[in-house]
Protein backbone atom coordinates (compact mmCIF):
# COMPACT_ATOMS: atom_id res chain seq x y z
CA UNK A 1 0.00 0.00 0.00
CA UNK A 2 1.47 3.32 -1.09
CA UNK A 3 1.64 5.84 1.76
CA UNK A 4 3.47 8.94 0.33
CA UNK A 5 0.83 11.39 -0.20
CA UNK A 6 -0.43 12.46 -3.14
CA UNK A 7 0.40 16.25 -2.89
CA UNK A 8 3.10 17.94 -1.04
CA UNK A 9 1.77 20.13 1.67
CA UNK A 10 3.20 23.71 -0.06
CA UNK A 11 1.41 22.35 -3.22
CA UNK A 12 -1.70 22.22 -1.21
CA UNK A 13 -1.67 25.27 0.75
CA UNK A 14 -0.91 26.88 -3.00
CA UNK A 15 -3.89 25.06 -4.14
CA UNK A 16 -6.32 25.88 -0.85
CA UNK A 17 -5.33 29.80 -1.71
CA UNK A 18 -5.66 29.62 -5.42
CA UNK A 19 -9.67 28.42 -4.17
CA UNK A 20 -9.96 31.15 -1.60
CA UNK A 21 -9.22 33.59 -4.39
CA UNK A 22 -11.48 32.07 -7.01
CA UNK A 23 -14.27 32.02 -4.60
CA UNK A 24 -13.74 35.78 -3.25
CA UNK A 25 -13.49 37.09 -6.99
CA UNK A 26 -16.88 34.90 -7.73
CA UNK A 27 -19.08 35.92 -4.74
CA UNK A 28 -21.00 39.55 -5.28
CA UNK A 29 -19.59 41.00 -2.27
CA UNK A 30 -16.33 42.93 -1.91
CA UNK A 31 -14.03 40.85 0.20
CA UNK A 32 -11.50 42.42 2.24
CA UNK A 33 -8.69 40.76 4.92
CA UNK A 34 -6.92 43.36 7.37
CA UNK A 35 -3.85 42.50 9.67
CA UNK A 36 -4.98 42.24 13.49
CA UNK A 37 -4.64 46.37 13.57
CA UNK A 38 -7.18 47.04 10.62
CA UNK A 39 -4.67 47.69 7.89
CA UNK A 40 -5.80 46.11 5.15
CA UNK A 41 -4.21 43.39 3.50
CA UNK A 42 -5.96 41.91 0.90
CA UNK A 43 -9.24 42.75 -1.96
CA UNK A 44 -10.86 41.00 -3.83
CA UNK A 45 -11.26 41.73 -7.91
CA UNK A 46 -14.69 43.21 -7.32
CA UNK A 47 -13.41 45.76 -4.81
CA UNK A 48 -10.71 46.79 -7.86
CA UNK A 49 -13.72 46.52 -10.36
CA UNK A 50 -15.80 48.55 -7.87
CA UNK A 51 -13.45 51.09 -6.71
CA UNK A 52 -11.39 51.37 -9.58
CA UNK A 53 -8.42 51.48 -7.01
CA UNK A 54 -5.74 48.89 -7.69
CA UNK A 55 -4.61 46.68 -4.67
CA UNK A 56 -1.56 48.75 -4.36
CA UNK A 57 -4.08 51.71 -3.63
CA UNK A 58 -6.35 49.77 -1.87
CA UNK A 59 -3.81 48.17 1.09
CA UNK A 60 -3.30 50.55 4.32
CA UNK A 61 -4.94 51.43 7.68
CA UNK A 62 -7.58 54.13 6.85
CA UNK A 63 -7.65 54.11 2.82
CA UNK A 64 -11.16 52.55 2.59
CA UNK A 65 -12.57 55.72 4.80
CA UNK A 66 -11.64 58.01 1.58
CA UNK A 67 -14.09 56.30 -0.59
CA UNK A 68 -17.22 56.35 1.82
CA UNK A 69 -19.51 59.16 2.00
CA UNK A 70 -18.59 61.83 4.18
CA UNK A 71 -21.62 61.46 6.10
CA UNK A 72 -20.76 58.32 6.87
CA UNK A 73 -16.73 58.41 7.65
CA UNK A 74 -16.83 59.18 11.27
CA UNK A 75 -19.34 56.74 12.10
CA UNK A 76 -17.54 53.99 10.28
CA UNK A 77 -14.26 55.15 12.04
CA UNK A 78 -16.03 54.76 15.44
CA UNK A 79 -17.57 51.28 14.37
CA UNK A 80 -14.65 49.97 13.11
CA UNK A 81 -12.48 51.13 16.05
CA UNK A 82 -14.82 49.83 18.48
CA UNK A 83 -14.34 46.64 16.83
CA UNK A 84 -10.20 46.60 16.76
CA UNK A 85 -10.80 47.26 20.42
CA UNK A 86 -13.08 44.79 21.69
CA UNK A 87 -13.17 41.89 18.51
CA UNK A 88 -16.56 42.16 18.48
CA UNK A 89 -17.97 41.23 14.88
CA UNK A 90 -18.42 44.68 12.62
CA UNK A 91 -21.61 45.63 11.14
CA UNK A 92 -22.49 49.00 9.36
CA UNK A 93 -24.08 50.26 6.64
CA UNK A 94 -22.77 53.00 4.41
CA UNK A 95 -22.20 53.96 1.29
CA UNK A 96 -19.28 53.83 -0.78
CA UNK A 97 -17.90 55.85 -4.18
CA UNK A 98 -18.10 54.11 -7.42
CA UNK A 99 -15.31 55.00 -9.82
CA UNK A 100 -17.89 56.82 -11.27
CA UNK A 101 -18.47 58.83 -8.84
CA UNK A 102 -21.52 57.50 -8.04
CA UNK A 103 -22.33 56.40 -4.61
CA UNK A 104 -23.57 53.06 -3.41
CA UNK A 105 -25.22 51.79 -0.38
CA UNK A 106 -23.43 48.39 1.73
CA UNK A 107 -23.40 46.12 4.73
CA UNK A 108 -20.35 46.09 5.67
CA UNK A 109 -19.61 43.08 7.86
CA UNK A 110 -15.91 41.19 9.38
CA UNK A 111 -15.00 38.97 11.39
CA UNK A 112 -11.32 38.03 13.29
CA UNK A 113 -10.07 35.16 12.85
CA UNK A 114 -8.40 33.97 16.53
CA UNK A 115 -4.86 32.40 17.14
CA UNK A 116 -4.10 29.31 19.85
CA UNK A 117 -3.45 32.06 22.12
CA UNK A 118 -7.00 33.65 21.67
CA UNK A 119 -5.27 37.37 20.02
CA UNK A 120 -6.52 38.42 16.64
CA UNK A 121 -5.15 36.79 13.63
CA UNK A 122 -6.37 38.98 11.24
CA UNK A 123 -10.08 40.71 10.00
CA UNK A 124 -12.05 38.84 7.46
CA UNK A 125 -14.56 41.55 5.76
CA UNK A 126 -16.67 41.75 2.73
CA UNK A 127 -19.23 44.66 1.51
CA UNK A 128 -22.56 43.53 0.01
CA UNK A 129 -24.47 46.07 -1.92
CA UNK A 130 -27.42 46.62 -0.17
CA UNK A 131 -28.35 49.73 -2.51
CA UNK A 132 -31.73 48.91 -4.29
CA UNK A 133 -32.96 48.06 -0.82
CA UNK A 134 -32.11 50.97 0.66
CA UNK A 135 -33.49 52.83 -2.00
CA UNK A 136 -36.91 51.54 -1.44
CA UNK A 137 -36.65 52.08 2.24
CA UNK A 138 -35.88 55.55 1.81
CA UNK A 139 -38.98 55.37 -0.83
CA UNK A 140 -41.27 53.49 1.95
CA UNK A 141 -40.35 55.83 4.39
CA UNK A 142 -41.47 58.86 2.16
CA UNK A 143 -44.64 57.44 1.20
CA UNK A 144 -45.25 56.79 5.08
CA UNK A 145 -44.71 60.58 5.66
CA UNK A 146 -46.37 61.80 3.24
CA UNK A 147 -49.50 59.29 3.94
CA UNK A 148 -49.16 60.69 7.67
CA UNK A 149 -48.80 64.18 6.34
CA UNK A 150 -52.29 63.30 4.17
CA UNK A 151 -54.24 61.96 7.34
CA UNK A 152 -53.12 64.89 9.80
CA UNK A 153 -54.57 67.54 7.35
CA UNK A 154 -57.68 65.60 6.70
CA UNK A 155 -58.22 65.19 10.51
CA UNK A 156 -57.59 68.94 11.02
CA UNK A 157 -60.10 69.45 7.73
CA UNK A 158 -62.76 66.78 9.30
CA UNK A 159 -61.97 68.32 12.75
CA UNK A 160 -63.21 72.31 11.47
CA UNK A 161 -65.94 70.92 8.82
CA UNK A 162 -67.25 69.24 12.03
CA UNK A 163 -67.32 72.62 13.53
CA UNK A 164 -68.65 74.55 11.27
CA UNK A 165 -71.55 72.19 10.56
CA UNK A 166 -72.41 71.97 14.29
CA UNK A 167 -72.21 76.28 13.98
CA UNK A 168 -74.68 76.06 11.16
CA UNK A 169 -77.19 73.49 12.85
CA UNK A 170 -77.33 75.63 16.04
CA UNK A 171 -78.11 79.04 13.40
CA UNK A 172 -80.82 76.89 11.99
CA UNK A 173 -81.75 75.88 15.18
CA UNK A 174 -81.85 79.56 16.59
CA UNK A 175 -83.80 80.41 13.19
CA UNK A 176 -86.84 77.53 13.64
CA UNK A 177 -86.98 77.88 17.44
CA UNK A 178 -86.21 81.69 18.53
CA UNK A 179 -85.62 81.64 22.05
CA UNK A 180 -85.32 77.88 22.90
CA UNK A 181 -81.67 76.85 24.58
CA UNK A 182 -80.18 74.27 22.56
Amino acid sequence: MNTEPIFSEEQLRQQTNEQMRFLADFIPQLVWFTDPNGFHIYFNQRWIDFTGYTLADSVGPNMWNNLLHPDDQDRARQVWGHSLATGDFYEIEYRFKAKNGDYRWFLGQARPQFNEQGQIRQWFGTCTDIHEQKETEFALRKREQDLERAYSDLEVKVTFRTLELEREVQELRRQVAPGRTF
